[in-house]
């Protein structure tokens, strides 16, 4: 059920994203030059759906990277308590070994009387 879903939206996703190609395919110009709008010193022509496209892709992209670093104390929390789950199992064998050895000296049975 969830694949089916997953198929869904990415599907839906990808027919929104070939509409706004058609839809968004005429050549405009990009400008680095805010001061000199007439005749810009850097300025490239290029179709508009690949702005569109190239901003939500740079967002998904610093969305992504932000998330991740929010969820970094997480990931030490969760390393800090795996190495104390390793060091509490060691020391469980450990105490396992000691109790299940034998006793070097025989036990003598106890004298009633």
């Amino acid at each position: 059920m969830t694949s089916l879903f997953r198929t869904l939206f990415f599907w839906s996703l990808a027919l929104a994203t070939a509409a706004i190609a058609i839809a968004n395919r005429k050549g405009v110009q990009l400008s680095f030059d805010p001061f000199n709008s007439d005749s810009p010193a850097v300025a490239i022509e290029i179709r508009l759906f690949w702005i569109i496209l190239s901003a939500a892709l740079i967002g998904i992209v610093l969305g992504s990277w932000s998330s991740w670093l929010a969820q970094n104390s997480l990931r030490r929390t969760l390393r800090d308590q795996e190495e104390k789950i390793r060091r509490l199992e060691r020391e469980v064998e450990v105490a396992q070994s000691i109790i299940s050895k034998p006793s070097a000296a025989p036990a003598r049975p106890l004298q009633v009387g």
